[in-house]
């Protein structure tokens, strides 16, 4: 199926492709199958399910291996994008050794489509990273540690203890939250976020690499789905969680934040930016260089980023033609 594949109206219409990505992404799929008009672009899917619903939602479907190292991987994309045809690849399996290989898609034609290139998406997945790589000008971030051992948990604590009623901690890389617990005595049995110090002493210990110990942020937590363009934010969607479902707000102080970040970082295409409250203030949680988790709740907002993203990329749309999105609306958690 090598070269350009034909549109349902007769026209050449350029194939993009989703590799494995989240478990969410066969919804993004339906959405961009809404979204798209007749010959505007056609989606090659692949996943190492065969029973992948978001097959049903793309135009192509291949069964992709498990279990490949990163330069196999890579030399399979490679196949892939060749044979298909493929104009634009969004990653989201090993991102990282796809974006070093940018060069050899665009070879083959393929533009791979990231939040930035390699150098630039280490440095935001790696949190205490992207926290001293920006200024307090460009994002208000929570009062932390580094802590990479017992000792340096110890001496963090001293410190942060003294200026904070309560601490928490996570993974310095890491994604869903995972590894994130709240330092507090005598939490519930078996519950998974609640630890006492002592049991987080330990924690950290056994992990054997970088974590963020640092403040707790109480208040609500935005998610905020981007759209850029080369250092410049295009639309954002910001996602206030709530028991039950999540509101879509007109948040100026955060958009601004997220405009901030995005030039700084000269990040672009899709993209995730979430924050907490304390004190009345928003504080950065992290910068996830993908889509994120709860895209199909930003898509209801009238704006379907990925279908935008697409279209710019392609060329066929320009940033002022991305509509803005709708917002006070409540979108409720499915089930």
């Amino acid at each position: 199926m090598a070269g350009a594949l034909r549109g349902w109206d007769g026209m050449d219409a350029p194939m993009v492709w989703f590799n494995k990505y989240l478990s969410n992404t066969w919804e993004v799929l339906a959405l961009l199958k809404e979204a798209r008009a007749s010959g505007d672009i056609r989606v090659l899917c692949t996943h190492p399910r065969d029973g992948y619903p978001g097959r049903h939602h793309a135009d192509a479907f291949e069964c992709e291996p498990d279990g490949l190292g990163e330069e196999a991987y890579v030399a399979y994309c490679l196949d892939v994008a060749r044979r298909h045809g493929v104009r634009l690849f969004l990653p989201g399996r090993k991102v990282l050794p796809v974006v070093r290989a940018a060069g050899r898609f665009a070879a083959l034609g393929t533009t791979v489509l990231a939040a930035g290139d390699a150098a630039t998406l280490a440095l935001v997945n790696d949190k205490g990273k992207a926290y001293a790589a920006l200024t307090k000008g460009e994002a208000l971030v929570p009062d932390h540690a580094v802590v990479r051992d017992v000792a340096g948990f110890d001496d963090a604590w001293d410190r942060l203890h003294a200026r904070h009623d309560r601490l928490c901690y996570k993974p310095a890389v890491s994604i869903f939250g995972l590894g994130f617990r709240i330092i507090a005595e005598g939490g519930p049995t078996g519950d998974p976020v609640h630890i006492g110090r002592e049991g987080a002493r330990r924690d950290v210990e056994a992990r054997r690499r970088s974590v963020l110990l640092m403040q707790y942020l109480p208040g609500p937590e935005r998610s905020v789905d981007c759209l850029a363009r080369d250092g410049e934010l295009v639309r954002c969607v910001v996602r206030r969680k709530e028991e039950g479902g999540q509101v879509i707000e007109d948040n100026p102080e955060i958009t601004a934040a997220v405009r901030r970040l995005t030039a700084r970082l000269r990040l672009t295409n899709l993209f995730n930016v979430q924050f907490r409250d304390a004190d009345g203030r928003s504080y950065l949680l992290e910068i996830n260089p993908r889509m994120s988790g709860g895209l199909p709740f930003a898509c209801r907002s009238g704006v379907v980023l990925p279908y935008w993203a697409l279209r710019l990329a392609l060329g066929t749309a320009t940033p002022d033609d991305v509509p803005h999105p709708r917002t006070g609306l409540w979108v409720p958690q499915p089930g």
